[in-house]
C-alpha cells in the first residue's frame, strides 16, 4: 500500500517495489502538488488516485530496477547459488552462462519475453545440443527468474511458455562394462603391480565390491573403515575444480549418497594390507610423511590426485594388452551383478547411493530388462512339462 507523507504544499507517494539483486528493498517515490484552481476536497480524491495508479505501475514492474540478466544473474551466482549448492554444481552453472549471456545477456530482467527464450531455445538447437540438454539450459534461466518473481522484481517467468524442439526415440541406454571373467583378470593381474603402485590395487578392489564413485573412494579416510564389523562408511567426496584449479572435499552428491556397505571379510583384510602399506611408507619417510588420514595416497602420504586412477588404469591396460574401459565401468559392473543376482531396485539404489530408485531404473534400466526377461525364462522353464 502506498505511503503518502506531506511535504510543505506538496505531497509525497512511496511505494515498495521489492528488491534489488542484492536483497536490498527497493522504494520509489513521486510528488504530487495540489491544484490551487481545485477545492480541497477535489485535490484530496486526486491525490489518492495518483497513489494507487502510481502503485499499480510498481506492481507491473514499470518502477523497478532495470538490471539486466547478466547482471541479476551475477548477483544470483554469487549471493544465492554459492551458499545453496556444491561447488561441481556451481561449475556446471558457469559453463551454463557462457552461452547464455550472448543471447539474453543484455536484457533487462522486467523486458525479457517468451520470445527471447524462445531465441535462446533455437540459438542452442542450432549449435546442434540436443532438446534434454536446451530443457537444462532453460530450466537454469527459469530458476533466476523465478527468484527474481520472489524478491518481486518481475511479475511472470517468461520461461513457462517456451516450445522445445521434439526429442528424437533412442535406443535404450547401455554401459560398456567388463565381465566377470575380465574382472578377475584384472584384479589379479593388479594385484602384482609394483609395491609403490598398491594403493591402485585397492581401488579398483573398492571400486568392484563397492560400486563406489570415484570422488567417493578418493574421499574415504581410515576413521570410515569399521574392522570390528566388516563395514565401510561414505561420509565425504574429493572432487577438483576446473573452475576455481584446486582440489576440495565436500559432501556426497546426494544426501542419500551417506551409506555404509558391508565388506566381504577378504576386502577387509586387502584393506588392512593398505593400512600396512602406508605404516611401512610412512617409516621410510619420517618426518616428511604427509598425514591426511585419507586411505588412497602417495608414498609420501599426500592424496592422489583425481584424475590418477584413471591415468593408471589406462597404462596398465596398454602394458598388458587389455582392453580399457573409463574406471567408472566398474560402478556399472557392480550395479549389474547386483541386478542379475536378482536384488531388488531400492536395495541397489541404496548400495549405489542414487537419490531415488527411478534414478536407479532410468541408468540401468536395460539390466533390469534383462534380470526380467531371465524371471520369464525361468518360470517358462520351470513349468515346461
Amino acid at each position: 500500500m502506498a505511503n503518502i507523507t506531506k511535504r510543505g504544499g506538496t505531497f509525497r507517494i512511496k511505494v515498495s517495489c521489492g528488491y534489488d539483486v542484492s536483497g536490498r528493498q527497493v522504494v520509489k517515490s513521486t510528488t504530487y502538488k495540489p491544484d490551487p484552481t481545485k477545492s480541497e476536497k477535489w485535490n484530496e480524491k486526486e491525490l489518492q488516485r495518483q497513489a494507487v495508479l502510481f502503485e499499480e505501475s510498481c506492481k507491473q514492474g514499470q518502477s523497478v530496477t532495470a538490471a539486466k540478466f547478466e547482471t541479476f544473474a551475477e548477483a544470483w551466482l554469487k549471493d544465492y547459488a554459492e551458499i545453496t549448492v556444491k561447488r561441481t554444481t556451481m561449475c556446471v552453472y558457469r559453463e551454463l552462462v557462457k552461452r547464455i549471456y550472448p543471447v539474453i545477456g543484455h536484457i533487462r530482467i522486467d523486458k525479457i519475453s517468451p520470445l527471447n527464450i524462445q531465441k535462446l531455445v533455437q540459438t542452442l538447437s542450432n549449435e546442434g545440443m540436443s532438446p534434454r540438454t536446451i530443457k537444462t539450459y532453460v530450466r537454469f534461466v527459469s530458476g533466476i527468474l523465478n527468484y527474481a518473481i520472489k524478491k518481486r522484481l518481475i511479475t511472470y517467468n517468461p520461461c513457462t511458455t517456451v516450445d522445445f524442439p521434439k526429442e528424437r526415440p533412442k535406443e535404450q541406454l547401455t554401459h560398456e562394462i567388463y565381465s566377470v571373467e575380465e574382472v578377475k583378470h584384472l584384479l589379479e593381474l593388479l594385484k602384482q603391480g609394483n609395491d609403490e603402485k598398491f594403493p591402485f590395487y585397492v581401488y579398483f578392489v573398492l571400486a568392484v565390491y563397492m560400486g563406489a564413485r570415484k570422488g567417493e573412494l578418493l574421499g574415504l579416510e581410515w576413521k570410515d573403515i569399521d574392522f570390528d564389523n566388516d563395514m565401510i562408511s561414505i561420509n565425504r567426496a574429493y572432487y577438483y575444480s576446473y573452475l576455481e584449479r584446486e582440489y576440495y572435499t565436500d559432501t556426497p552428491k546426494t544426501a542419500t549418497s551417506r551409506r555404509s556397505l558391508k565388506l566381504p571379510a577378504h576386502v577387509m583384510e586387502t584393506l588392512r594390507s593398505l593400512r600396512e602399506w602406508q605404516t611401512r611408507y610412512k617409516d621410510i619417510c619420517g618426518g616428511s610423511w604427509v598425514e591426511t588420514d585419507r586411505l588412497f595416497v602417495t608414498c609420501n602420504g599426500e592424496q592422489i590426485p583425481t584424475t590418477a586412477p584413471r591415468d593408471y588404469f589406462q597404462r596398465f591396460c596398454k602394458r598388458n594388452g587389455i582392453r580399457y574401459i573409463k574406471p567408472h565401468a566398474f560402478r556399472h559392473f557392480n550395479a549389474s551383478i547386483l541386478i542379475n543376482s536378482g536384488v531388488d531396485i531400492v536395495t541397489v539404489q541404496a548400495a549405489l547411493g542414487h537419490s531415488t530408485a527411478i534414478t536407479t531404473l532410468r541408468v540401468y534400466s536395460h539390466a533390469f530388462n534383462n534380470a526380467k526377461t531371465r524371471a520369464m525364462e525361468a518360470i517358462a522353464n520351470a513349468i515346461d512339462i
